[in-house]
């Protein structure tokens, strides 16, 4: 009998099991056409029966059907109700799809379309554009597919007004730095360098996001330190179906792939899975210690110690670089418990991406001493190779449960990134000495990000609350940065061969260099929105962050009076190091210094209050008020130890900050909006301290001013909008933002290589935005998009002091200063261009996509116009970043009966433009400042999909 049962039990199971293999899902969200929000509650049934579910609070709603073919009926109270036919399920599978159901009164009879027509996730952009309470612009996981671009920092310039400058900094409208806000699913994370205070988007690999949404208008729920754009990345959230896929791409570029005379250097074993093993560590036990000249030392021991414990390897080597290689693993999966839903989602992503260039050219101009001298004078000129390997791994995990009304999630991300980097060049000295020396730079950058998030949603009939409790850890190190300048000396030797030197006094120079900063943050906030009264709404939230950076650098020198080898390994070998009895060779120079080193820590606390609320079926109003409590403290002090700082209070600013926007629906799918906004701009910890930092890298010391202040900005938008048809609309947009203390980087006349940062008067920007998509009906499935932004910016020179007399306090104005060195017939505005700003972006694209989602086929292109790099100052010209016109194609298509496996190519740079900026100034002829040779780059990628 026992046996029996037992026997029974089993065939129950594998019947039952048998049963619901037969079962697919039908899984989507419902969306509210008039606010482009979930619609709550709506019923979804398969049509004549009495299958069915209800949406919860997110919309999100999941039907189990047997496989076959259905028509299923979506259907809520006063608006139309919509049947889609030929829905068709696989057992197993899940088939997703999202319903927009309209108000219109007029119009509430039932709409039946077909399940091939409403498949398309770009169109929840769209919506999100045209029913969002701000101006704003995006990109969905499908475009990140369709474009083909590895990394956000390539994607994200397609985004109209959107400019990527140095591949990781994001302008918007011509803002960057300060100017620009970035989050990772709405809560801050820190940038990763010690210069900027913008996040670095390169870090974000296109296969770990979901969207990626650009405000660029203000409202009380955002932070209100921005005044371009605040971008948020949102990472794959609940997944809609169990999916697995993996992929695996290489890439060739005929000019730095399978090279064998690529530039690199011996380093650690963990390179390339983006961390050092320790093999750049600094090896001193006390950092801080200072290292007597051996020569004049009683007791040299300590420097000659210190000296043999240097990593001994200089000299940049030649070796073979492999393949660009690409791999990802993606598995997600939603569990229907019943009462409730279990999500979960992991995602892996691995890239290692080489860079070589032959014969790149850096040149360093100055303006003549003689007035009627147009052309530049050539200062130094340096010629040589480069090579650039670089390692970016992620992780993304998260999970979720989600009951009708409530959900509760965690977000893990981890990304890591190094570059590994040897430069091998000649310099040549054109204006005093015509010496020539030859330079070896090695360096290493590594980059990491740690967030792990806790989320709640929360629906309570007409309140809903959200909260969020996010941690940061993120850390740039850039350990053991080596450069060695062998200087070619007046002289031969006895075999007629030239002499080098690597001693200051010959124009030599031998460096190493460590920098570490570690930045925490946490950032939480709170949001709660109380519905009224036909979609009129009340939000109030609260937020905090809090930020505590540690920034250390330790940088030495090599001296070595006698003569050397033109071989940077010979410094350090055993036998030329340091040596008592004949006093010769190479030792370690250079200390602690107080002023590179500062810890710093802030504060802003927040609170909102807004209405979103329908003066007329046509009018909405979204108006408020944002209040921060902001607070800086810094820890630091100067080398001589007169001035120190021990965690003293450097900014205390309470500000109110209002917005209101008015949405005008001349139609339902066109609109006009209207907005004004008041936000701030905050210095940075560096900016805002009495740290002096040498940058070796570029040479610039960067000065900090501890009574800067912040920037108040006032913001005006007007946007009309027209959406018709399927993923079309055309938008044109004007924007106007005026500054009051605008922070300005400057120069020092008397020393262009040192820097600090100053508040000035008056800034303006303003410009236009137009873009459009269409359908192009002569070919189904063809498609266009392009976007234009035409923008300009004012910043008031005679506001910005380049030069102060110590002992007569009388100042030189930059527009002073340019007065003073123009040419002859050269006129002198007052006024000049911010940093960065280009005159124009454009962006194009040409898409195909046949009706099975099979085949997909674009060409994009994107070009700026000519921005401004580096202000000069004095003799020193300004230097220019000239256009880049890439032109990019990416073709994929499903292959195999079971269409599960795809093949992609992309070609990258079809057009072979290089990357140049030059020197400019009044009728002289363009002189390079850098350029490098990007070439051509072949991509496949297969991707198979369980």
């Amino acid at each position: 009998m026992r046996k029996f049962s037992i026997t029974f039990i089993l065939f129950y199971v594998a019947l039952t099991a048998s049963v619901l293999a037969q079962k697919g899902y039908l899984r989507g969200k419902v969306i509210d056409g008039e606010t482009g929000e979930a619609l709550i509650g709506a019923t979804v049934s398969r049509q004549g029966t009495t299958t069915g579910t209800v949406a919860d609070f997110e919309g999100n709603y999941s039907l189990p059907l047997d496989a076959g073919t259905h028509t299923i009926v979506f259907q809520f109270v006063s608006y139309q109700t919509k049947t889609v036919e030929n829905v068709e399920i696989v057992a197993g599978q899940v088939n997703t799809m999202d319903i927009t159901l309209s108000t219109d009164v007029e119009q509430l009879a039932e709409v039946v379309v077909t399940a091939e027509v409403i498949k398309d996730s770009e169109a929840a952009i769209l919506t999100l554009q045209k029913k969002s309470a701000n101006v704003l612009d995006g990109m969905s996981s499908q475009t990140f597919r369709k474009i083909g671009d590895s990394n956000l920092s390539g994607a994200i310039k397609r985004v109209t007004g959107v400019s990527i400058q140095g591949g990781r900094y994001v302008y918007v409208r011509g803002l960057g730095d300060r100017y620009n806000r970035t989050t990772l699913n709405g809560m801050s994370i820190p940038g990763l360098d010690p210069d900027r205070n913008d996040v670095q988007i390169d870090l974000f690999p296109t296969s770990v996001l979901e969207n990626v949404i650009v405000y660029k208008t203000f409202s009380p729920e955002l932070a209100g330190d921005f005044t371009g754009g605040t971008v948020n990345v949102e990472t794959k959230s609940f997944p809609e179906e169990k999916t697995t896929s993996v992929s695996l791409g290489f890439g060739y570029n005929p000019k730095m792939n399978l090279n064998g005379d690529f530039l690199s250097y011996e380093g650690g074993k963990t390179d390339l899975l983006g961390f050092d093993d320790g093999t750049r560590e600094l090896p001193l036990d006390d950092p801080t210690s200072s290292f007597e000249n051996p020569n004049i030392a009683t007791n040299p021991g300590p420097t000659i110690d210190a000296t043999k414990r240097l990593d001994p390897n200089m000299d940049a080597i030649r070796k073979n670089s492999f393949l660009n290689t690409s791999f990802s693993i993606n598995h997600g999966n939603q569990l229907d418990k019943g009462n409730y839903k279990l999500g979960y989602g992991l995602v892996l992503n691995y890239q290692n991406q080489y860079e070589y260039y032959e014969d790149a050219e850096w040149g360093y101009y100055f303006k003549d001493a003689n007035k009627d001298i147009y052309q530049l004078d050539a200062q130094r000129i340096r010629n040589g190779d480069l090579g650039r390997n670089d390692i970016l791994w992620s992780s993304l995990l998260t999970g979720a449960i989600k009951t009708n009304r409530h959900e509760v999630g965690l977000t893990f991300f981890r990304t890591q990134n190094a570059v590994v980097e040897a430069t091998s060049r000649i310099s040549r000295d054109l204006e005093e000495t015509g010496q020539t020396a030859y330079q070896d730079v090695l360096t290493y950058s590594q980059r990491s990000i740690t967030s792990p998030s806790i989320y709640g949603k929360h629906n309570f009939n007409k309140i809903s609350l959200e909260w969020n409790n996010t941690f940061t850890w993120a850390r740039v190190y850039d350990p053991d940065y080596r450069e060695a300048l062998i200087a070619e000396v007046d002289q031969v030797g006895e075999d007629g061969q030239p002499l080098y030197s690597i001693d200051g006094g010959d124009g030599g120079r031998v460096s190493r260099f460590w920098r570490d900063m570690n930045e925490n943050n946490e950032s939480a906030r709170i949001d709660a929105t109380y519905e009224f009264r036909d979609n009129n709404k009340l939000k109030f939230g609260a937020a905090a962050l809090l930020k505590w950076r540690e920034f250390e650098t330790y940088a030495f020198s090599l001296q070595n009076k006698g003569i050397v080898q033109n071989n940077p390994d010979y410094l350090l070998q055993e036998e030329n190091i340091w040596n008592a009895q004949t006093e010769e060779g190479t030792y370690i120079q250079g200390g602690y210094e107080a002023a590179n080193n500062y810890d710093a820590r802030s504060a802003v606390y927040s609170a909102y209050g807004m209405g979103d609320i329908f003066l007329h079926s046509s009018v909405r109003a979204i108006f408020g008020l944002r209040v921060e409590q902001a607070y800086m403290n810094y820890t630091g002090q100067d080398n001589s130890g007169i001035i120190v700082y021990d965690d003293e209070r450097t900014l205390d600013e309470l500000n109110f900050l209002p917005s209101v926007n008015f949405v005008f629906s001349l139609t339902d799918d066109m609109n006009i909006r209207t907005s004004y906004g008041r936000t701030v701009a905050r210095p940075s910890f560096r900016e805002k301290s009495i740290a002096q930092i040498l940058d070796p890298i570029t040479g610039i010391r960067y000065s900090g001013n501890i009574d800067l202040e912040q920037t108040d900005v006032d913001n005006f938008d007007l946007r009309v909008e027209n959406f018709f048809g399927r993923d079309q609309m055309i938008a044109v947009s004007g924007f106007y933002k005026k500054f009051s203390g605008h922070i300005e980087m400057v120069r020092f006349q008397t020393e262009p290589t040192e820097v600090t940062w100053r508040n000035i008067g008056g800034s303006q920007v303003y410009g236009i935005e137009i873009e459009g998509r269409k359908r192009l009906g002569f070919i189904e499935g063809l498609s266009a998009g392009t976007n234009v932004t035409l923008a300009a910016s004012k910043v008031d020179m005679t506001e910005i002091v380049v030069l102060e007399d110590g002992v007569t306090g009388e100042i030189t104005s930059e527009f002073e200063s340019r007065v003073e060195q123009a040419r002859t017939g050269e006129d002198v505005d007052e006024d000049r261009v911010m940093a960065g700003q280009a005159p124009f972006l454009i962006n194009t694209y040409l898409n195909f996509s046949d009706e099975e989602g099979n085949t997909n086929f674009n060409l994009s292109y994107n070009v700026q116009g000519e921005s401004l790099a580096v202000v000069g100052v004095g003799q020193v010209p300004d230097v220019y970043v000239k256009p880049f016109h890439s032109l990019n194609l990416n073709a994929s298509r499903k292959i195999g009966a079971s269409k599960k496996s795809q093949l992609t190519l992309r070609v990258d740079n079809i057009l072979g433009d290089s990357k140049d900026q030059v020197w400019k100034n009044y009728k002289a002829d363009e002189q390079i400042f850098t350029s490098f040779d990007t070439g051509r780059t072949f991509t496949i990628k297969y991707s198979y999909n369980f």
